[in-house]
């Protein structure tokens, strides 16, 4: 596997993690799991998406319906959905199509890998100061499903993420707002700091108009 860490909403998974104060470590397996379960896509996917045309069917059949799996990580069933949108904010009861949206999906991924709302088990669990268990990790979303294949393409995340350099980072953010058009290398040019001085030109007139608090 050749990590991509623009692939989809890639950075997007990335910053939820990090707001959520999670490790390197947390973050490769996080990263790892929303790889396999949108079939490498990194874009947030419906249950049985695989099914195609008769994907709606499908779901319409389901005991938990219309609260079936979306995101990044499969949300399922109404009581998960009240407890995800209190913890992020967002109505998805309601609107349960709102666990489809990228930064809401994100959120639910990072946040519920962390304090354990799929299964109990938590990132803390298996991945800590004193141990990283990739393998066993796989609990947190589905029992041992795929355990080593996921543990894999962890270790991958893991060292693409340590050796991704801050230069290179900036590029993606800004490229995730759609100011950077360039190849994602690492090499600050004169595209990148053009790109860079428009974020904060446009940051700086956010600021002016915000009302003071």
């Amino acid at each position: 596997m050749t990590v991509d860490l623009t692939l989809g909403h890639t950075q997007r998974i990335i910053a939820a993690a990090r707001d959520a104060g999670l490790t390197t470590p947390q973050t490769a397996y996080v990263l790892a799991t929303a790889y396999h379960e949108t079939a490498h896509t990194m874009q947030p996917v419906r249950e049985a998406y695989y099914l195609g045309s008769k994907a709606d069917a499908y779901r319409k059949k389901l005991r938990y319906y219309p609260w079936y799996g979306r995101g990044f990580a499969q949300l399922t069933w109404q009581y998960n959905y009240q407890r995800a949108g209190k913890q992020i904010g967002i109505d998805l009861i309601a609107n349960p199509d709102a666990a489809m949206e990228p930064d809401n999906a994100a959120r639910v991924l990072v946040l519920g890998s962390r304090d354990g709302w799929f299964t109990g088990k938590k990132l803390s669990d298996y991945i800590n100061a004193s141990k990283t268990d990739y393998t066993g990790a796989r609990r947190i979303i589905n029992g041992t499903d795929r355990a080593a294949d996921i543990a894999a393409i962890a270790k991958e995340y893991a060292a693409a993420l340590a050796a991704e350099s801050p230069e290179r980072q900036v590029q993606s953010i800004l490229a995730s707002l759609g100011l950077y058009t360039s190849k994602i290398d690492g090499i600050w040019g004169p595209k990148s700091q053009a790109a860079l001085d428009a974020f904060n030109l446009a940051a700086g007139r956010i600021a002016a108009l915000s009302p003071e608090i």
